[in-house]
């Protein structure tokens, strides 16, 4: 300072004050900075996804298939893929050929349902009297405006059709780009951790790097737990879907349960999806196994979600029910379904690091437990003068 030269970090501190207020004038500027910011990182959030759920069979193979045999990580992770590409397929061997169907046999009842809707204006043109003729102009004046504002817009619709396979295009390639990276993560996992410790070492104080090593070692830990956790309960909330519609005998038993098994993926409501379009497709067979559907499946989520989940999922990365249901019900309503999916780990990691916390501080206060459970036992009956 005494030379007259200001230090480096004044400069650094003035250019962060200056940008700060910037984005602090202009919001908009800040949105569409943070939007270029998670379209360029959205790859590789998938690839991290995609990492973390692949990891899971991975570390099944490598420890309990060929434990202590040395097998070359590129062999289990092709296999890895092997397993996740066929899993998907069968999904799909599944799904498809009861689309079809479906489909088919939409296409063949429809001219019976067309029928029936007509025959049912009629009932209603009749009990309407001489207020039909009316009820159909505007109907008829109805349908010619809709069809001429739906040709108007056929431009419109032209743009849309580009956009929407701009983005179907851009989707596919980001998601590509996501499975690419996840291969190269599993691949390279160890060494991956071993150059972030290295980094924060060379970064921050030691004691620091590592607190930060730790945080970061149980949040990779309650995040492989919780996924495991997720597919197993979808697993088995898919093949109990399935017992039960074999047993009452409903059709599309295979298709509905894979769907409801795929959608209980999204944790506590996506049963609710998959019921929405298992209810869809039995409606097509016959209105009243819709009905029937959904009142077993509400029981059956009933016991997904008080018992079946917290158990499963809850215990296997160490949240108590309440908060699994709390995390769920916040994330979702912050951040859609990928805050029902990563609420719970999060919230995992937060309820660990806070217990932590009190246990340490308590231990500082010299607090027993018996101490604990004694406060606020006081008689107050009893003289205070005692």
């Amino acid at each position: 300072m005494g030379n007259g030269k200001i230090p480096r970090r004044w400069w650094l501190l003035a250019a962060a004050g200056a940008a700060a207020l910037c984005l602090i004038q202009h919001p908009a500027l800040l949105w569409r900075g943070l939007c270029l910011v998670g379209e360029a990182l959205l790859p590789f959030g998938l690839g991290l996804c995609f990492a973390f759920i692949l990891n899971v069979p991975l570390g099944f193979i490598e420890e309990r298939l060929f434990a202590g045999k040395k097998v070359r990580r590129g062999w289990t992770l092709a296999l890895t893929c092997l397993l996740a590409a066929g899993l998907l397929g069968v999904l799909l061997f599944l799904i498809l050929p009861q689309l079809q169907k479906s489909a088919a046999l939409l296409v063949e009842r429809l001219p019976g349902y067309l029928a029936e809707l007509q025959r049912w204006a009629e009932g209603a043109a009749a009990r309407l009297g001489p207020q039909a003729e009316e009820f159909v102009a505007k109907a008829e004046e109805a349908v010619r405006e809709w069809g001429e504002g739906f040709a108007a817009s056929g431009p419109e619709m032209v743009r849309s059709t580009v956009d929407a396979a701009a983005v179907f295009f851009n989707g596919a390639v980001n998601l590509l780009a996501g499975l690419v990276f996840s291969i190269y993560l599993l691949a390279r996992k160890e060494a991956l951790c071993l150059s972030s410790k290295r980094v924060l070492f060379a970064v921050l104080p030691q004691k620091a790097a590592v607190r930060l090593a730790e945080v970061g070692r149980l949040t990779a830990r309650t995040f492989r737990k919780f996924v495991s956790g997720q597919l197993t309960e979808a697993m088995l909330l898919g093949a109990m879907c399935f017992v039960g519609m074999a047993l009452f005998r409903m059709p599309y038993a295979p298709l509905i349960s894979a769907i409801v098994g795929v959608t209980a993926l999204i944790p506590i409501f996506g049963a609710i999806f998959g019921g929405a379009a298992g209810a869809l497709i039995l409606l097509m067979e016959r209105p009243v196994l819709a009905l029937w559907f959904l009142i077993f499946l509400i029981v059956l989520q009933q016991f997904e979600n008080n018992f079946l989940y917290p158990k499963v999922v809850g215990e296997s990365i160490g949240l108590p029910g309440l908060w699994v249901l709390l995390a769920v019900t916040a994330g979702g309503s912050a951040f859609g379904v990928a805050g029902m999916l990563l609420g719970i780990p999060a919230a995992s990691v937060a309820y660990t690091l806070f217990r932590e916390w009190v246990a340490r501080r308590l231990r500082e206060r010299h607090l027993t437990r018996r101490e604990i459970e004694a406060a606020g036992e006081r008689d107050w009956s009893e003289d205070p003068e005692k």
